[in-house]
């Protein structure tokens, strides 16, 4: 059948956009391809956004945390020590005595009484030994007869130096100088021995005693400083180690350490829990890294830095770890840079651009840094 002519100039119409699109197919499709590659960007490399951070220096601190507990540093329970009658109670609780002060007394009246009977008794005697002795020396009496006088004399001495026992012992006295806490007995109750009176503690100095893992063993030596928190308290405080068990606990694989805490103005109370930071050893001009830095791989340790816009693998070798940082012993320098973000994407030698507000350009070098502190954490 004839097309007219109204249907032929439709048909070629279409003919020829066909051809216009087919040849502009290719540029839509694959034209990115071909483009240039950009000053920031690589031949065949996407340039990828990441974070970075600048490597800083700093002294660090290798310490190990743990808990501990702050103890007084003397405590006893005085406790009566013979049985009676409570007559006076010469201490007010909480406060401070001083060394052989009388905290409590017990009735010691018959005590008393006898002890003027033996007095009589013995001052008798000791009359009587001086007569006999005159006799003696001019032949009065037999050697026997001076020898039983005087030692019937000395009996009655040592009688009397018992009542007089009886009586102290019927004085309950401060063993050393401390805070008195709270009184356990009233003027009038009868006590047995070793019934409690009171507790006494030297609160002026304190302990702080705590547990430290096996591995730190030989690097706690007398004299190391302690710094350690109490709840309720802004401030740190500082101890100094003076003792630490020989041995290590078999269950828990940790050995005790003692530390002497000055406590002039009771601020720290005993039985407080505390934080302690027991610092091991000082690092001058530690280089420390993000450990988001970090790929750990089986034998080595990588992080990329920022050399003119691309990412560049660097091998590091690592030492001490804060709770967000490390420390990089070898393979940086103060002023590099380096990725925390996009490790799982980069490859060595992409284009990379910073995302945030982060300029790489505008880090001032690490080494001319404000001077911080990092602390290691451990078991």
């Amino acid at each position: 059948m004839a097309l007219t002519r109204p249907q032929k100039t439709a048909l070629w119409t279409g003919v020829g956009l066909l051809a216009v699109a087919l040849l502009l197919l290719p540029r839509f499709v694959g034209g990115d391809a071909e483009a240039e590659p950009t000053a920031d960007a690589p031949r065949g490399a996407d340039t990828l956004t990441v974070t970075v951070a600048p490597v800083s220096m700093e002294l660090l601190e290798d310490r190990v945390t743990t808990t501990g507990t702050l103890l007084p540093w003397e405590a006893v329970e005085v406790r009566a020590e013979v049985a009676g009658r409570v007559t006076a109670i010469n201490f007010s609780e909480g406060s401070a005595v001083g060394q052989g002060q009388t905290l409590v007394s017990l009735d010691a009246e018959v005590l008393r009484a006898q002890i003027e009977g033996a007095r009589a008794r013995r001052d008798l005697a000791g009359v009587q030994a001086r007569r006999y002795r005159e006799l003696f020396e001019i032949g009065g009496l037999s050697r026997q007869e001076l020898d039983q006088a005087e030692s019937e004399a000395r009996v009655l001495d040592a009688e009397l130096a018992q009542l007089a026992a009886e009586v102290r012992r019927r004085q309950v006295v401060a063993p050393f100088a401390g805070q008195i806490g709270l009184r356990q007995v009233s003027v009038g109750a009868y006590v047995a021995p070793g019934d409690p009176i009171a507790t006494l503690r030297v609160t002026g100095q304190l302990r702080l005693e705590f547990t430290v893992p096996e591995r730190y063993l030989g690097q706690i030596r007398t004299g190391s400083p302690v710094r350690f928190r109490v709840p309720g308290q802004e401030d740190d405080f500082v101890a100094t180690v003076y003792a630490t068990e020989p041995n290590v606990d078999a269950a828990t694989r940790a050995f005790t350490v003692r530390a002497r805490v000055r406590n002039p103005g009771g601020v720290l109370v005993p039985g407080a829990f505390a934080e302690v930071a027991l610092v091991l050893d000082e690092i001058l001009e530690a280089l420390l890294v993000p450990t988001a830095a970090l790929i750990t791989g089986a034998d080595s340790t990588t992080v990329f830095v920022v050399r003119d816009g691309t990412a560049v693998p660097r091998a590091v070798t690592t030492g001490v770890r804060t709770a967000d940082r490390i420390q990089v012993t070898s393979g940086l320098t103060p002023d590099d840079v380096v990725l925390t973000s996009g490790l799982n994407q980069v490859r060595p030698g992409q284009a990379i651009r910073t995302g945030g507000a982060f300029d790489p350009t505008q880090v001032r070098p690490a080494s001319t840094a404000p001077e911080g502190r990092a602390y290691q954490t451990a078991d």
